[in-house]
């Protein structure tokens, strides 16, 4: 586990690995929530949708945590100490920061200002843009020559549309 001391002010490329990783699970379970939301055609409810994208996010971040100290355990034989322990819980947590712009949207229907489908819609559209944007993030930093980096986006476009089909049919 890496470790960050409070001195630190922003994390090395080995503990940005799990922030990410966290983030992009939670926006793959977020994206197909509102999918299959958004798949109950009229009767969408803002409010129902709020709930269940808030739900399955802090589900999938808890899950998240759990699976670390699980495998804290079975790796290093023992619980991580307050400093690791500090770090999991943060990179939990800033997972949930990718569903922060969907509820905003959702909750502008909830409200009245904005027509439920709409919302969700756009909803819809935030998360897999961020999906979308954290591949190419990730892709265009690799050292890899043009055409695989071409390559391999449009394997992980092709990957998550896959993902996304499975849990829409998991969902739905």
């Amino acid at each position: 586990m890496a470790r960050i001391s409070h001195r630190d002010e922003s994390p090395t490329e080995q503990q940005l690995v799990p922030y990410l990783k966290e983030r992009v699970y939670v926006t793959f379970i977020g994206l197909a929530v509102l999918l299959a939301v958004s798949g109950h055609g009229g009767e969408t409810d803002a409010a129902g949708a709020v709930t269940s994208l808030l739900i399955a996010a802090v589900g999938a971040g808890l899950a998240g945590l759990i699976s670390e100290i699980v495998a804290h355990l079975a790796v290093k034989g023992g619980l991580p100490d307050a400093a690791e322990m500090r770090f999991l819980v943060r990179v939990s947590a800033g997972a949930l920061a990718t569903v922060i712009l969907p509820v905003v949207i959702l909750l502008f229907a909830v409200f009245g200002v904005v027509d439920a489908q709409l919302a969700l819609a756009v909803a819809v559209w935030v998360m897999a843009f961020t999906l979308g944007t954290i591949g190419y993030v990730a892709v265009f930093r690799a050292r890899l020559p043009w055409w695989s980096k071409l390559a391999v986006f449009g394997g992980l476009l092709l990957f998550g549309l896959l993902v996304v089909g499975v849990q829409l049919l998991a969902h739905g």
